[in-house]
């Protein structure tokens, strides 16, 4: 093989190389929840209330579209609202990625998650 063929080849391989690892990093970009803003320390309790736990942080409001189908990858409390209004807490941690319930009243959602899941949950809507 000549030496501008083997320079071609390493260079084709080197590209798709580094394609397919920037293309790893773009499923972050569909990811819903904000971690680096999230309130660590409690949770949202199924009556609404922040109950405190060390282990546990909660998103920000995210906005919601009741006619869009949304999935989490991991264990976690969902927390509904219309505005500021609570409407209600769902719990999902069996068969995952599990596409959450719609709650048509609702426009936004709150996620709280076990910090050990920090840098592995993703909501995306779908």
């Amino acid at each position: 093989m000549n030496r501008y063929a083997k320079i071609f080849l390493m260079s084709l391989a080197s590209i798709i190389l580094l394609t397919a690892c920037s293309n790893n990093d773009n499923g972050d970009s569909d990811n819903l929840i904000d971690t680096g803003s999230a309130i660590e320390g409690s949770w949202v309790g199924y009556n609404g209330e922040n109950v405190e736990d060390e282990e546990m942080l909660t998103s920000e409001l995210i906005p919601y579209d009741s006619n869009k189908n949304y999935e989490i990858n991991r264990s976690s409390y969902v927390s509904y609202f219309n505005g500021d209004e609570f409407i209600e807490t769902k719990l999902y941690s069996d068969e995952m990625p599990a596409t959450i319930e719609t709650v048509e009243d609702a426009d936004g959602i709150k996620v709280s998650i076990n910090q050990y899941n920090k840098d592995a949950i993703e909501l995306t809507a779908k």
